[in-house]
């Protein structure tokens, strides 16, 4: 009986157990039939909105690229990722801090798979040194750290690359590597001298291009100065659409209506020309301790310009290829270089032969003789005004022409073609600025008289320069042209053809005959420029003295009177005075004289060397430019030269980063660079190569940085192949001579 009752007293704990589960169990079934069923449309809503399976999303496009002229990339949108590691996970700790396992089965106590790491990443992405990365690596293992970034600004080979490293390699599939990685996009420049005003900048939308611009969206690319901003339409691309859809994981984004890539734009830019045209700017406004100078070369027969550069002094009184602004497109007072224009229109609208000689006396009658503008004597030749640049004589060959009708000769400038020749697809392009006079008082005849030689209008450099692209071209206009097409998935879409702005500018005959001036500035006793006569390149042009101004800034309070209005807020007024006893200096003109292939304007702004003049300095630029483009065989003017693609090898970025061999790798673009030759900074090794008077060892330098060299030293290079400096036919450390003929061979 005992038992009995013993058993019973047992069932009921259980049974009540059994009961409790039962009644768990039916609450749980009667809440999934209310979860599924009754209260369906609310969790589907609620999951609908959590993963957006039904909404149709915009697909942000691909940027187009910004490529020179032979499809070199100046523009590139990249995806580059950040690389790191998560110490809250234990297996990181086992992978980084265990002694590696060799091959052979030998276990070196002394080779610490992050000692191994450090190395590693020392050498691939040297912003550390391996003793800092070591450092940094063991400080965020003891915090624990959820985010140890072991790189920065990686491309996806790189990436590869790192995961097969022998601390994160795949011994077996799905095995765990630990390396988490985000993808980021930069636009990458190769060459950063042209960014900051011709090729410009793009970014991700800021707040002040959203105030500008309200239709932006943040997530959006879009460029805010040069060529990235005024070509914005057409980089950008076309939105598509994307939509979420359900995986077993979670969800996957797929594309309903793929977007549209932005055009590849191909500009006119020849980056060896380029390359060519900054070094030599950037040499002479350093040694003449000057605030700006700008440089371009055209093509003559197309008007496509070829190099657009631009030098100036900071604040910090560094000089930098980043200026403020686009000087070559800034409409300045051009000085005497306007005298070729000058010239032209009296040509063309009057009889005026190029030998008669004349008395330069009486210039403009209604202002006299105006003498204090001429130191040479009478009687003078036409062709000698252009010569010696004479500010009376020019004034008196354009006062015979239109005496009586002065305006006339604003007139036929203004409808000459030469006022849309800053029509650039960069924002800050100024157009020319030249106005009739009224000729109610007497200073007017004056400003008159001044505007013909070079003041009382404002042209910007490209405008000037297509004047004497134009007497090159044998009178025909053409418009400066800086895009040469469209391009999208590697194929053309629409193609620049060039532009005449005007066919008659003025007759072959005019011209010849005014090209034939230009090369007596050079080449006559009495020329301007005579100090550019030496060299292989027969060279024509004009030099231009004008006075430099300094730009001011005035704040007017409301209610002042500012050019007959009266200010409704405080405004500041900018404006410019004369830079007293200061000068800028120009150089324009073409080359070579006989069959002229390129045009070419130097100007230089305030250089405070003693004896500064155009010809020296502006025209010192523009002979080194027109020599080492005839060396680099850019010039067809002789049978043992050929212009060919291979011999074109410009340096890359001119601020260099650790990012870019990488980046540059990945773009598939350029070899990489020769790291078993290294040499010493060009300025420093050239300093003493000239004391020690020997023969250089150029080996290992790239095409640019050994003609320069070998040419600072006398010698008359001829270069074969492409790449880096392999051999050279002199040997080095020889007694040095100079015209020496050094053969470079490339690979």
């Amino acid at each position: 009986m005992k038992s009995n009752k013993t058993s019973k007293n047992i069932v009921k704990p259980y049974g009540c157990v059994v009961g409790i589960l039962l009644m768990a169990a039916l609450a749980i079934v009667v809440k999934m039939v209310i979860v599924a069923v009754i209260q369906a449309p609310h969790w589907n809503e609620k999951a609908d909105k959590m993963w957006l399976l039904d909404v149709i999303e915009e697909a942000v496009p691909h940027r187009g690229d910004i490529l020179a002229h032979d499809g070199t990339p100046l523009a590139q949108t990249v995806a580059l990722y950040t690389v790191y590691v998560d110490f809250k996970d234990p297996r990181i700790d086992s992978l980084i801090y265990r002694d590696i396992i060799h091959p052979k089965g030998v276990n070196l106590p002394d080779t610490l798979k992050l000692d191994s790491l450090c190395g590693y990443l020392a050498e691939k992405f040297p912003v550390k040194t391996k003793a800092e990365y070591y450092d940094y690596i063991s400080k965020r293992r003891d915090a624990k750290s959820s985010s140890c970034v072991l790189a920065e600004d990686v491309t996806d080979m790189q990436y590869k690359e790192l995961t097969q490293f022998s601390v994160f390699k795949n011994r077996r599939k799905g095995k765990y590597t630990g390396l988490t990685r985000i993808r980021s996009y930069k636009r990458f420049y190769p060459y950063d001298s042209l960014t900051s005003v011709v090729l410009g900048r793009a970014a991700l939308a800021t707040k002040e291009m959203l105030d500008k611009h309200p239709e932006y969206k943040r997530n959006e690319w879009h460029g805010s100065s040069g060529l990235e901003c005024d070509l914005d339409t057409l980089l950008f691309g076309k939105y598509g659409t994307q939509q979420r859809r359900q995986a077993h994981w979670g969800y996957s984004v797929e594309e309903v209506e793929p977007p549209v890539r932005g055009y590849d734009v191909v500009t006119t830019l020849d980056m060896t020309m380029q390359e060519i045209a900054e070094r030599n700017l950037m040499d002479m406004v350093r040694v003449q301790g000057a605030e700006y100078g700008t440089a371009i070369i055209m093509e003559v027969s197309t008007g496509e310009i070829r190099a657009m550069a631009n030098v100036e002094r900071n604040k910090e009184g560094r000089y930098t290829f980043n200026t403020r602004r686009n000087y070559a497109v800034t409409a300045i007072e051009p000085g005497s270089v306007v005298k070729t224009l000058s010239m032209v229109m009296a040509m063309e609208n009057g009889r005026v032969n190029p030998l008669r000689e004349f008395d330069s006396s009486g210039a403009i009658p209604e202002i006299g003789g105006y003498k204090k503008i001429s130191f040479y004597k009478n009687p003078l030749t036409v062709q000698e005004v252009l010569i010696k640049s004479d500010n009376r004589g020019i004034c008196k060959i354009v006062g015979d022409v239109y005496r009586g009708r002065y305006n006339d000769f604003v007139e036929d400038i203004r409808n000459s073609g030469i006022m849309s020749t800053a029509d650039l697809p960069l924002p800050d392009a100024q157009r020319p600025h030249v106005s009739p006079m009224h000729f109610e008082k007497q200073w007017q005849y004056y400003a008159f008289a001044q505007m013909i030689f070079g003041y009382h209008n404002r042209f910007a450099p490209v405008t000037t320069l297509s004047v004497y692209n134009a007497v090159a071209n044998n009178g025909r206009l053409m418009k400066p042209q800086l895009l040469k097409g469209l391009m999208r998935d590697g194929e053309i879409d629409t193609i620049y053809a060039p532009v005449c702005l005007n066919e008659h500018f003025c007759t072959p005959e005019h011209a010849e005959q005014v090209r034939e001036m230009l090369h007596g500035v050079v080449y006559s006793p009495a020329g301007t420029a005579t100090v550019l006569q030496k060299g292989r390149v027969d060279i024509a042009g004009k030099t231009g003295t004008a006075n430099a101004v300094w730009e001011s800034t005035k704040v007017l309070p409301k209610g002042s009177v500012h050019r007959g209005r009266v200010l409704e807020k405080d405004s500041t007024i900018h404006g410019t005075i004369y830079a007293d006893g200061l000068w800028r200096l120009a150089f324009a003109g073409f080359f070579p004289y006989d069959q002229p292939q390129y045009s070419c304007i130097v100007v230089i702004d305030k250089p405070r060397r003693n004896k500064a003049w155009a010809g020296g300095v502006a025209g010192g630029v523009f002979r080194a430019i027109a020599e080492e483009m005839y060396s680099r065989n850019l010039l067809e003017c002789d049978v043992e030269y050929k212009a060919t693609e291979e011999v074109k090898n410009p340096p890359r970025n001119q601020v260099y980063t650790p990012t870019d061999d990488a980046v540059y790798g990945y773009l598939g673009q350029y070899p990489q660079p020769d790291t078993v030759n290294v040499h010493k900074p060009l300025s420093v090794e050239a300093v003493a190569l000239y004391e020690e008077q020997v023969v250089p060892s150029v080996v290992g330098y790239s095409a640019a940085d050994a003609i320069y060299l070998l040419e600072k030293l006398g010698f008359v290079v001829e270069v074969q192949g492409a790449g880096r400096v392999a051999q050279q036919s002199i040997e080095a450390g020889i007694p040095l001579q100079k015209g020496m003929n050094m053969k470079l061979t490339l690979k």
